[in-house]
């Protein structure tokens, strides 16, 4: 007689199957207890064979899911001397499919609390403001000669972008993406798209990406009158902007150490452009304090840029030197250069990465710390915001990475620590109204920021 074997989940099937046939074509007096625990043992057999096929299935589409994965996160702290500090966890998952297909995936989370500066000027006498909620509780109190600052400045931020690239032949590849984002009073959608074409043996690649921004501006308390009155309390409805951008890009192998990069970028914004948490003091003849008014700023901005980036290889080492250069149409002008060097240890699983960065911009065309009287600024528009001054600022950094080879399911990983200390000057004029002598007028910045990562 032969036997039916009962290790496969198919010849399981099969018993199973012929069991329960004779077991529905046979009256219940007529099953005996030895075919009825064949019964059992074929269903249990079958249930355990459908459990390991599932399992299976599972661990291979899991496999399949995180083959070609790549997941870069890091922690970062970032603290102003006596403003802002904020928390901002990051994670950027990267999988490349065997078609050459790829996708990445970015979710960062900031949440920021601390003193944000005002706009107004410090002044020998006590001032008094209140939040924008307008709250009793939320009134604030500057005492003289500090800079004016909401002490209750708090918001946290949510962004998720993901990007799809794609070879369309063996030496052009399209991309595709979005990024979506939401604060407290701001929301921001983004759509990108670009080309890249290799050629000269693919030593030079010529790319090509538009952009295009939707932003809804919610102001806590509704957005100020530009240019009204700070004590009058007029408020407007929700605002809005959009952008648009290009840019235009080469990269050069010069020699099997060096790498050349450089691109041109223009973008242009439309819509409210203002911070509606800022405003400007309103002095008399001689510098005192006798009330404030909102900002107001043009209702578009075009900026044009140039970028240029060189990575050398010298030995084991490496270094990345770039060049930015920005203009627009209110006036700002910056220089960035920034300077990385990477020292390999001679185990080859450790590195130390300095960096110093330099910043310098010139103050836009209706930036003005005071308004005297009732002046208006250039143009009909004025702002007192420190980010439209002119100032210099200088980053020192430095970072550790230890490679771990065979750490649980991953073959390698890289654990880094990355400190900076960011240190910004004004370069804003002196001023001979006796009221502001003896005020520091223009307070520089200097903040910290620690970043932790994992890379897998």
């Amino acid at each position: 007689m032969q036997l039916t074997r009962l290790d496969t989940p198919a010849a399981a099937a099969t018993a199973a199957a012929a069991t329960a046939a004779a077991a529905r074509a046979a009256p219940p007096s007529a099953i005996s207890p030895v075919r009825r625990r064949l019964m059992a043992a074929s269903c249990a057999l079958l249930s355990a064979g459908g459990a390991r096929s599932h399992a299976a299935d599972v661990t291979g589409v899991v496999n399949d899911l995180v083959q070609n994965v790549s997941v870069d996160s890091a922690l970062a702290y970032y603290h102003e001397d006596g403003r802002i500090q904020a928390v901002e966890p990051i994670v950027n998952v990267a999988k490349t499919f065997a078609n050459g297909d790829a996708l990445n995936l970015d979710f960062t989370f900031d949440s920021l609390s601390g003193s944000s500066p005002n706009g107004a000027l410090p002044s020998h006498g006590i001032q008094t403001f209140s939040s924008p909620s307008g709250k009793p509780q939320h009134r604030y109190t500057t005492a003289p000669g500090e800079l004016p600052a909401d002490p209750n400045y708090s918001d946290t931020r949510v962004a998720v972008a993901a990007n799809w690239s794609m070879p369309l032949t063996r030496v052009t590849q399209m991309s595709v993406g979005a990024k979506v984002s939401g604060e407290d009073d701001f929301y921001s959608v983004t759509l990108n798209a670009s080309l890249a074409h290799d050629f000269n043996d693919k030593n030079t690649t010529v790319s090509g990406g538009v952009y295009n921004e939707f932003d809804s501006i919610k102001p806590i308390g509704g957005a100020p009158q530009a240019g009204s009155d700070y004590a009058a309390v007029l408020k407007t409805g929700d605002k809005t902007k959009d952008g648009v951008g290009v840019l235009l890009g080469v990269t050069q192998v010069l020699t099997r150490e060096w790498l050349s990069e450089f691109n041109l970028s223009v973008d242009r914004f439309h819509g409210y452009l203002n911070d509606p948490y800022k405003f400007t003091s309103v002095l008399d003849s001689t510098g005192a304090t006798t009330g404030y008014r909102y900002e107001s700023r043009p209702d578009q901005r075009t900026r044009k840029s140039a970028y240029w980036e060189n990575r050398v290889a010298i030995a084991q080492e490496s270094a990345a030197l770039s060049l930015r250069y920005m203009t627009d149409d209110w006036g700002v002008r910056s220089d960035t250069a920034q300077l990385h060097v990477r020292f390999n240890m001679a185990d080859g699983g450790r590195y130390i990465e300095p960096t110093v960065r330099y910043y310098r911009q010139t103050a836009a065309d209706f930036y003005t710390p005071w308004i005297v009287g009732t002046a208006a600024g250039a143009g009909g528009y004025e702002s007192s915001d420190e980010r439209l001054g002119a100032f210099h600022a200088l980053t020192y950094g430095i970072k550790y990475a230890q490679k771990v080879d065979n750490l649980g399911p991953f073959a390698s990983s890289e654990f880094n620590v990355r400190l900076e200390y960011y240190e910004q000057i004004r370069n804003n004029p002196s001023t001979a109204l006796s009221s502001l002598q003896g005020l520091d007028l223009y307070p520089g910045l200097k903040a910290v920021l620690v970043q932790f990562g994992w890379r897998f």
